[in-house]
């Protein structure tokens, strides 16, 4: 297993950097951007492994489940033709098995040494070698190399918990089958742990079910509310813009009333004017 490579060649302090030139600053970030990809390199190398060696695992405890069945262990013996003795063969799958935990163990710890000492160089010298360096093109790859190692990151914990997920199930299924192997004898205490907690996550689960069918309904409830209130805001709008409409309606009656009021008016002193002068003319 090859280590982790040395940051021996950008072990350049932060303080000794201070007023330098900006060529200077700027062949200090190419160092420490070497440096940094070959971290990237490393990294990104350890993960694929580990992401295959989380694969071959995977298989392995497929096919040791075989092995707790009772059928798959008289598969195992050696019967003589003479029928006189029988032996257990040797199962080469422990020792596999045994090879393959300590790999993974191995490349664990190795991807978090480089993640770790990828991270100090990143946030420790290559983040204020940037900003001395005033170009906009070394904060971009100060950036890229972050979300480098975040994506690594995100992997390699996605893959090591399906690991312990699967390493979980199979010592659940090895406990159990020991446990009814056992003739009614004591049961394993890890077992019993390890059942309720998962009994106590199969109740959170459903908990969080539940609350999240009612948060549902009450979305629901609220948007159908909602729609409503759009409705009656319609409605008020509609009346509000045939207000105008009426006030212009109302102008218009009481204008004609004043113009019969006036024609009715000069009737009246026509009528008066005539009655005059048919009597004193």
């Amino acid at each position: 297993m090859n280590p982790a490579p040395a940051s021996g060649g950008a072990t350049t302090s932060s303080s000794s950097t201070y007023g330098m030139t900006p060529e200077q600053a700027s062949k200090n970030f190419d160092v420490l951007r070497r440096e940094a990809t070959k971290l990237e390199r490393h990294l990104e190398d350890r993960v694929a492994r580990y992401q295959q060696l989380a694969q071959r695992l995977t298989v392995d405890n497929n096919s040791s489940t075989s092995d707790n069945d009772p059928l798959g262990q008289q598969s195992s013996l050696m019967i003589d033709s003479g029928g006189s003795s029988s032996s257990y063969s040797t199962n080469p799958s422990q020792t596999n098995k045994s090879n393959l935990d300590e790999e993974e163990a191995t490349l664990s710890k190795d991807i978090h040494r480089t993640m770790s000492t990828m991270t100090e160089l990143i946030n420790t010298k290559m983040a204020p070698a940037a900003e001395r360096t005033g170009r906009s093109q070394h904060l971009l790859l100060v950036k890229r190399y972050r979300e480098i190692l975040f994506d690594c990151g995100a992997d390699f914990n996605k893959t090591s918990a399906a690991v312990a997920r699967r390493r979980e199930a199979k010592e659940l299924f090895r406990g159990a089958t020991a446990g009814n192997g056992g003739g009614g004898g004591g049961a394993n205490p890890e077992m019993e742990q390890l059942l309720r907690e998962r009994n106590a996550i199969d109740n959170s689960m459903k908990s969080a079910n539940s609350v999240l069918n009612q948060a549902a309904s009450v979305r629901t409830e609220l948007r159908s509310q909602g729609a409503s209130l759009r409705g009656v805001g319609g409605t008020m709008a509609a009346i509000a813009g045939n207000i105008p409409g009426l006030n212009g309606l109302i102008d218009k009656i009481r204008k004609k009333r004043q113009q019969d009021d006036r024609v009715v008016s000069g009737v009246v002193a026509a009528c008066i004017l005539f009655t005059l002068w048919y009597l004193f003319g």
